[in-house]
């Protein structure tokens, strides 16, 4: 018990969760796993430490606190060095700050402040009733267990005290303290000072006009005594090892594809010297073949070869054979620390990896047999997945005409039903190939991945294809063995959140009808004026923006930012003569080889696109009337793209920014077109809205380009490919860079956010 990694050591980083008293149990719980911390506003009393929520209009300025634990007079502990309940110790911040109650005045309030002053706080850890005795005794009280662990604390430390306050009577004094362990108190020890009137156990309070839903902390016993679960910090991931491969830092929710090299051998090192896969493989077996975690707390995880190879033989199904995407969900245990790593292995294991696995294993792999029927029905979709909107126009006009005399001429009869069912189950096959639903994936083929050999026979070591890993989560989840104290209750799991800032929650934003109790103009404007249309809109809005955690994507790591920039130019530069933003994008130029390659999807650029637009919204301009400009580079598109990955992408967008951003857009201008695009501009713009159509320009030649975009954005703002004078990155693209820097973690990102005081000035997202 002793050994448990959950017993807490001198040196490890907490978290000190409770729930504050001033708020409903509904919103209480929804914070239950957010650790107290500091409000950012420098008040009359300075900075304060504060029990979330804080509310939606201050919750922003919540900061949440790791403390790293500390003996008094900063002795160094070994890693062995368990805290025990009654232990004086000194909680210290992310910020090097300690707990300090001279905030101003005779007020009892705690803050956050530099160690070594009056007012600083030495604390423990108490379990039991909140009965206490408050009483003096001499610092030279030999007999006294806490004045022997106090006489190395310096001097100069306690020489505003003449005394030292003792809690008398902890039930559990001699107890271990554990992570999980909930319940405790937090006793103050000594403060440093000549008043021992703030000498008290950590408690709630707040004033009747406090604009803070969730009260401070005090020391002078005043409000409700807080009680707390002691909680691991949240660890990043520092490395990721496998092979000869070494991913750093790496980010919660990245995608790791899999080396073939590793699934299918382990790459031994004797004497300095890499052997082959296959010798490898005959000598020591894929158990070997393992991956290593390391973790920002000293902790590491390990995914065997052994695990692994029983996950991945779950994966040798083809996609596509019942409609459901092939993944894996399992837990790995930190070593040296509590809590475990939550991974998700997705994805089909390669044809030639499967094969071999399962002949290890007394099981043979089936091959895949598809119903003549079926591979029909493959074939037809394949075909007309390939025929552009404005061809199968066409087509179908031919086949009406065709049998439009059969139509006429027989009124009934087995000709008459056959005609009839080609002219309706056309449109319909058509249709269901061409536009996203549910049950799009019955009509696209099981994905399927070759063997590749090399020109001597050998298998070739290459990438996995789709079977990718994936850490989703740290948990802690405490077992009812880790504390010799069976009174204390046990916290049921606590997640380290996708968010990098803690304090980001679905409560603690506040919409527009919230704030001012009318809807935006622009779901008004794009509804023809139709107030409950609009207001249908903006709350399918709302609801869609918090299922997808669209407030506060821009605090979420996009380990592919740069990858999908080098792979797909789009950016931002400088503003219109109005003032409207303007977008560039160049859909022709888009690498999906790349982006496959890197092992992205359609939906990790959806999601880079929605960043980019919250980041065009949230802090590029954030007057909800304005509007923005787009430029459309179609250069390098061919007829035969209008089938592909890259118009589906554009597809998708369009849908995208129709639904949830009414409203936005000033104007589009489509460049560079090829001489066949009026053809298809021309029988595809009766389907778009009469509005939208009136802000497109498409025009081609340099010349042409440049005098139509020199109408609506200053000469000097257009870049210099499309013929004005501005050079180089913009101030937007620069900053947009920065941000994704810092919340990537990136080596020389900046130590702030910056776009942090930009977000304050804009509370309400839409």
């Amino acid at each position: 018990m002793g050994d448990s990694p959950n017993g807490l050591r001198y040196g490890q980083k907490l978290r000190l969760a409770t729930r504050s008293v001033y708020v409903d149990d509904s919103i209480a719980a929804a914070t239950s796993d957010l650790g107290i911390g500091y409000y950012e506003k420098n008040g009359r009393h300075g900075i304060l430490s504060c029990v979330p929520p804080l509310g939606p209009n201050f919750q922003h300025l919540f900061a949440e606190d790791e403390f790293v634990v500390v003996h008094p007079n900063g002795q160094r502990h070994s890693s062995e060095d368990r805290v025990y309940y009654g232990d004086p110790l000194v909680l210290v911040n992310q910020h090097g700050m300690v707990w300090n109650n001279k905030t101003g005045g005779i007020t009892g309030y705690v803050g956050p402040r530099p160690r070594g002053i009056s007012g600083e706080m030495f604390v423990c850890f108490t379990q039991g009733s909140a009965e206490e005795e408050m009483e003096k005794s001499s610092r030279k009280d030999k007999g006294n267990k806490l004045d022997k662990l106090m006489a190395s604390v310096t001097t100069s430390a306690l020489s505003m005290s003449g005394s030292l306050s003792v809690v008398k009577n902890y039930k559990t004094e001699a107890g271990p303290v554990c992570f999980g362990d909930s319940d405790v108190a937090i006793t103050v020890v000594e403060s440093n000072r000549r008043s021992q009137v703030f000498n008290r156990r950590l408690s709630n309070y707040k004033k009747a006009t406090s604009r803070i839903a969730g009260g401070y902390i005090c020391c002078d016993g005043s409000g409700t005594e807080l009680r707390f679960s002691i909680l691991p910090a949240y660890p990043k991931i520092k490395q990721v090892s496998m092979m000869d491969r070494i991913i750093t830092p790496y980010n919660y929710g990245q995608k790791i594809a899999l080396p073939l090299g590793l699934l299918g051998s382990t790459v031994q090192k004797a004497s300095g010297r890499k052997t082959s896969a296959k010798r490898a493989v005959q000598s020591s077996g894929m158990q070997q073949g393992e991956i290593l975690f390391q973790c920002s707390n000293g902790a590491q995880a390990v995914l065997s070869g052994t695990l692994l190879q029983q996950k991945v033989l779950t994966h040798t199904k083809h996609l596509g054979t019942n409609g459901d995407e092939i993944e894996s969900v399992f837990e790995l245990p930190l070593r040296n620390a509590p809590g475990v790593l939550v991974v998700r292995l997705t994805g089909v294991a390669p044809r030639t990896f499967a094969g071999k696995l399962c002949a290890r294993n007394g099981r043979q792999l089936s091959a895949l047999r598809t119903k003549r029927g079926v591979a029909i029905l493959y074939y037809v979709s394949d075909l007309l997945r390939l025929v552009p909107l404005p061809i199968f126009a066409l087509m179908y006009a031919a086949i009406i005409r065709f049998f439009w005399g059969t139509l006429i001429m027989v009124e009934g009869g087995l000709r008459h039903e056959l005609a009839m069912l080609v002219l309706v189950m056309l449109p319909v096959m058509y249709a269901a190939v061409k536009v996203d639903h549910p049950f799009s994936a019955l009509f696209h083929p099981p994905a399927f991945e070759p063997e590749v050999h090399d020109a001597t026979g050998n298998e070739i070591t290459q990438a996995s294809g789709s079977l990718k890993l994936i850490v989703k989560e740290y948990r802690f989840r405490p077992t009812s063995s880790v504390s010799a104290n069976e009174s204390v209750s046990k916290v049921e799991l606590v997640r380290a959140p996708d968010l990098l800032n803690q304090t980001s929650l679905e409560h603690s934003t506040t919409t527009a009808l919230e704030a001012t109790g009318s809807i935006p103009m622009r779901f008004i404007l794009a509804e023809k004026g139709d107030q409950i249309k609009a207001l249908e809109r903006y709350n399918e809005t709302t609801e869609w923006r918090r299922e997808e955690g669209v407030d506060f994507i821009l605090e979420e790591p996009c380990p592919y930012f740069r990858i999908i920039k080098d792979s797909y130019p789009h950016f931002y530069h400088k503003r219109g003569k109005n003032g409207e933003p303007v977008y560039y994008e160049k859909p022709g130029k888009i690498n999906m080889k790349a982006l496959k390659n890197a092992g992205l999807t359609l939906d990790d650029l959806m999601h880079n696109l929605l960043m980019i637009t919250e980041f065009l919204w949230q802090v590029l301009e954030q007057d909800d009337n304005c509007k923005g400009i787009s430029v459309l580079d179609v250069d390098g598109i061919g007829i035969s793209d209008f089938a592909g990955e890259a118009v589906e992408y554009v597809r998708k967008a369009a849908s995208l920014s129709g639904r949830h951003y009414p409203e936005r857009c000033a104007y589009i201008f489509v460049i560079n077109v090829p001489s066949w695009f009026s053809v298809v501009w021309n029988s595809v713009k009766g389907m778009v809205d009469d509005v939208t159509r009136e802000k497109v320009v498409i025009v081609r030649g340099k010349k042409n380009i440049l005098e139509a975009l020199s109408e609506r954005i200053p000469v000097e703002n257009i870049p210099v490919e499309y013929g004005g004078t501005s050079h180089g990155m913009s101030r937007e693209e620069d900053l947009l860079y920065s941000l994704m820097d810092y919340v990537n973690n990136n080596e020389g990102a900046p130590a702030n956010n910056p776009i942090a005081e930009i977000l304050k000035r804009k509370p309400i997202k839409h």
